[in-house]
């Protein structure tokens, strides 16, 4: 029996064998590896700059903007990281006292939903002795849960040193080599170069945009956002400012997700004029989102504004953290793959609907 093109069957068999061996040595970096490519995108400019500046040392520009990045991003994002894991110890220990503001503040806010119009038919049967227990009950096991939670976070210290250390290792050879590397995955790939050209474009532009929503409007969004919190009296404005920032890549609400439910809790516990003030600052918040994101981001996007937010909140739930800039890229891909099948298919696609 002869089986035609045998070989480069084999050949296509190993080489999918071999590239998925390959995938797992890089798998426990692969989040490093795309930070560094995102950064590589976002400082790609600073970076040329500096190379005609040094009049072509490509090494030591690289090593410089490295070292830049480290100053301006990581060490602030190390810092507030310190920060808000001291906030939320913090707050965990005082939870599970029985004396402290937070514990009581919580019990206020859920005695007064149940005491809402809408909830008294739900809980009229319910005793009031087991909304308590289970009120208690409830406080103490978040505060168990975040307890460990908490332990593991600083056991992987060691592991967040290497993925930093990973993070500018690629860095900096994806500044000095990256045009080669996407030169070369062009040149691999079956696609027609116009079409990579539009993928690698979509993906430039929805780091660019998905980078300017977080960085400027996210710091601008959530500075004024925990200052209100830090005059309003809010416990622990730190986490909610950090909260605020991710946020910020959703159009339109953004910030306001956290200082308008904010506001109402205010309300509901009686303090007037703090509920109000987080309420005017909210609306302050999002028309400053209004005002900025077309400027900043332009037409980087792309893309609806409502799948920009399934695109952050679905990234999140599937990547982690990293998904807030992951989801929308993918995205924005996806949309790209199906503009180009609409163009290469365009004769079959109106035979197809008349």
């Amino acid at each position: 029996m002869l089986l035609k093109n045998f070989n480069i069957y084999f050949f296509f068999v190993v080489l999918i064998f071999v590239s998925y061996g390959a995938y797992l040595l890089f798998a426990p970096f692969v989040s490093a590896l795309f930070t560094a490519a995102l950064f590589a995108v976002m400082f790609g400019g600073v970076y040329e700059r500096v190379v005609r500046f040094l009049r072509g040392r490509r090494a030591v520009a690289s090593m410089l903007v490295c070292l830049f990045v480290a100053l301006v991003i990581i060490l602030p994002i190390i810092g507030i990281g310190s920060i808000v894991a001291h906030e939320i110890s913090g707050v965990t220990e005082r939870i599970r006292s029985d004396d402290s503001r937070e514990r009581h503040t919580i019990e206020k806010i859920v005695a007064t939903t149940v005491a809402l119009p809408i909830t008294k038919s739900i809980v009229a049967k319910v005793e009031t002795g087991k909304i308590d227990k289970s009120i208690t009950s409830a406080i103490t096991a978040v505060s168990k849960k975040i307890g460990p939670l908490l332990s593991k976070t600083y056991k992987g210290i060691i592991g967040g040193m290497i993925w930093t250390f990973v993070l500018f290792f690629s860095l900096f050879y994806f500044f000095i080599d990256g045009k080669k590397f996407v030169k070369k995955i062009m040149y691999l790939s079956p696609l027609k170069d116009r079409h990579e050209e539009m993928l690698i474009d979509r993906f430039v532009s929805m780091t660019r945009a998905t980078l300017k929503s977080t960085f400027v409007i996210g710091g601008i969004q959530s500075a004024i956002g925990g200052i209100a919190f830090l005059i309003a009296g809010v416990s622990s404005p730190m986490i909610w400012t950090v909260l605020m920032l991710f946020l910020a890549i959703i159009p339109a609400l953004g910030a306001g997700l956290i200082i308008f439910p904010a506001g109402v809790i205010m309300l509901l516990l009686g303090y007037t004029w703090q509920g109000i003030f987080l309420l005017i600052v909210g609306a302050f918040v999002t028309s400053i989102d209004n005002f900025l994101r077309p400027k900043l981001v332009g037409s980087d996007t792309k893309m609806h504004s409502i799948l920009v937010f399934f695109a952050t909140i679905g990234g999140m739930s599937v990547f982690g953290l990293i998904g807030f800039i992951v989801g929308p890229i993918i995205m924005a891909l996806a949309i790209a793959l199906w503009d180009i099948y609409a163009v290469e298919f365009h004769a079959q696609l109106k035979k197809f609907n008349r």
